[in-house]
Parts: structure tokens; sequence; C-alpha cells
């Protein structure tokens, strides 16, 4: 790849209770070429890569492949996000399957309202991230974290909705409509590690 710029990106995560190493490039190739280059390289290096209708994809406009090693349990994923005529974000990830611990809610930013699933727990050196579906409303989920973030010692910041703080952190709140009447929720955390 005609790489243009590395991003400061390379650092490893949990997601899930599984360790990934992020790196990301910014390319001179377009995503529809790197696509395919990939898939190729990745099939040329063994790996198990599913056909196109079991490949998640995100919602962004940007496209996304993983293949697997099934001997050593180890995910590659690619992200391709464009960004000018002819020029790609490539984000890589490497997760190891072998290694992954049940996540605890101990780290938690926030508790989890009632009927919460589909949780994922993402945690790197700068931030913890908790995100999840509830059968909630908006109004519901809005108040459910008004009531227990103060309880818990969070104020709400003057004028947005969705940020909290409380000494040396700050927990934003964002949710959106899912399928089936669900809501998505995500919360980020940014600031030394809760107490909780």
């Amino acid at each position: 790849m005609r790489v243009l710029e590395q991003v400061d990106a390379s650092e490893v995560v949990e997601a899930g209770g599984v360790p990934v190493v992020l790196r990301a490039v910014v390319v001179k190739e377009r995503a529809e070429d790197l696509i395919q280059r990939f898939a190729d390289a990745f099939r040329a290096g063994g790996l198990h890569v599913p056909p196109g209708a079991e490949q998640p994809q995100l919602a962004s406009g940007a496209a996304m492949l993983t293949a697997i090693d099934m001997y050593r349990g180890i995910t590659f994923t690619v992200i391709l996000q464009p960004q000018d005529v002819g020029v790609t974000l490539v984000y890589l990830g490497e997760a190891n399957h072998t290694l992954r611990r049940e996540p605890g809610t101990e780290g938690d930013v926030a508790s989890l309202p009632p009927g919460a699933r589909q949780v994922l727990r993402v945690n790197d050196e700068g931030s913890r991230t908790l995100s999840f579906l509830v059968p909630m409303s908006a109004g519901e989920v809005d108040a459910f974290y008004a009531q227990a973030l103060r309880r818990d010692g969070w104020r709400r910041e003057d004028g947005d909705m969705t940020v909290y703080t409380r000494s040396g952190e700050e927990l934003r709140i964002v949710h959106e409509p899912a399928e089936g009447g669900l809501r998505s929720v995500v919360l980020v955390h940014r600031g030394r590690s809760p107490a909780r």
C-alpha cells in the first residue's frame, strides 16, 4: 500500500474480554480496490474468509472484512473508511480469542438498566466504553441515567443532556433507536478509572 500517514492508534484494547491490537494508516488507494486485495491476501495466508453475507458491516459508510486463523484462534479485521478521492483510512485489528477473559462488571462506568442485552465492554488506556441494547424509550434511558448517576456523584453538564462529570472524569451517554423497538446505548468514560 502507498502509505501517506501513520496514525497514532497502535495500542492494545480489550473488547468483550478479548485483547485486540489496533493500528491505523492513511493510504493513497481506493477502498473498493483495497477490500479485494485484503481478501486475496488473507486467503493466500491460509486464513478463512467468511462469505460476504456473513461479514458484519458498519453503518458509517466504512467497509469491514474479517478473516479467521482457525488453528490459532486469531481474527484479523480491516476497516476501510474512504477519506478524499483515492485516499482511505485503514484500521487493522488483530484479536486473540484464545486469551479471552470473561469481562466482569466491576469496571463498568455506570449501572446497566433492566433488560440490557448484547453488552460490550471496551477498555483501553484512555477510556472505557460500555454499549448495549435496551427495551426503553429515549426518555426512559435519560431518566434512568439522571437518577443512577446523580446517586453515584455525577452531575450533568449545563446545557448538555449527554455529558456528566465528577472529579477528573467525564461520562458521555449517546443513544439512538435500534431494530425491534430497542435503543442502542453507548457510554464513554474518560479520566481516572472508576472505583465502583
